[in-house]
């Protein structure tokens, strides 16, 4: 019974508004810019009431084509004009071209920058190995480039392709680099790498390499001391305290985010000396660190 009272009452308030129909006096208001936008409310609000194609709504649909044309409005055909796409009568237009979209083989490169072009869009369309424009002995060869954004990125494709191939490369690299943004790509490709290989080249040291270098160095251990093995830590946790001790910048800072990860409790000793006179900016950071000390 409650259902059947609320069906009538909703029957009831579609005849009502149904019956509401806009007179002529309602779009001669659209020329009226203090009774425009009640007249479109109007209009559109009827329009909304034809849910299927029928006389009527042909009837009243074309009674607001005519008031778009005679309109000089601008305002008033654009309102009107979104009034139309309620029209059940009008067949909507696919919104995309329903031809399918034609495919062009890009044309070969012919430089080496036009063929690393071509290989990372293979590799992003994952097609077969056989389509490269480079083998990984040419892409090796370009890892070498004077160009530092062509050699670096045949590295990346070289990772993505080869990983075992492409670990060496990268960590005999980036001890060579000074430049901070040419030193933090080739970091990012090395924590790319799977952990096991990017520790696998990991060397004890960076004896003359520039400031950026040695922090990249800290902060990859810092990241994948958990893979570094029992044999290659002790000659990294040599090298890394002395690094412990220095001013207060990146490469310093990356040496205690390191040590959580590389030291243990038995090292307390040695961090707590190292800790000793650094700066303000430094000091916290080592405080933290040796708060976090693993057990073992």
């Amino acid at each position: 019974m409650k259902h059947l009272s609320l069906f009538l009452a909703c029957a009831a308030c579609l005849v009502g508004t149904a019956a509401e129909v806009p007179s002529d006096a309602t779009f001669a208001d659209l020329a009226v810019a203090e009774k425009r936008l009640a007249a479109q409310q109007a209009i559109f609000d009827h329009s909304r009431s034809f849910i299927m194609a029928s006389p009527e709504a042909k009837a009243w649909f074309e009674r607001v084509r005519i008031a778009v044309r005679s309109s000089e409005n601008p305002e008033v055909r654009s309102a009107l004009s979104q009034v139309l796409l309620l029209d059940p009568n009008h067949k909507p237009r696919l919104p995309l071209n329903p031809k399918q979209a034609q495919e062009y083989d890009s044309p070969d490169g012919t430089t080496s920058e036009t063929k690393l072009a071509h290989l990372e869009r293979l590799l992003d369309l994952r097609r077969s190995s056989k389509e490269y424009p480079l083998t990984n002995d040419e892409l090796v060869a370009l890892t070498k480039h004077e160009d530092f954004a062509t050699a670096q990125r045949a590295n990346r494709l070289l990772r993505r392709i080869s990983s075992s191939v492409a670990a060496p490369i990268l960590w005999e690299r980036m001890p060579k680099l000074t430049q901070r943004s040419q030193v933090q790509e080739v970091e990012d490709e090395i924590l790319r790498l799977p952990p096991t290989l990017a520790v696998r080249y990991l060397p004890a040291d960076l004896p003359g390499a520039s400031l950026a270098a040695k922090a990249a160095w800290a902060r990859i251990i810092s990241v994948r001391a958990g893979r570094v093995g029992s044999k290659s830590r002790p000659a990294i946790k040599a090298a890394m305290l002395p690094l412990l001790k220095g001013p207060a910048n990146e490469l310093t800072e990356a040496a205690w985010a390191s040590v959580p990860r590389l030291f243990a409790e038995a090292d307390r000793a040695a961090l707590t000396e190292a800790s000793q006179g650094l700066s303000e900016r430094i000091a916290p950071k080592a405080k933290a660190s040796l708060d976090a000390l693993p057990p073992k």
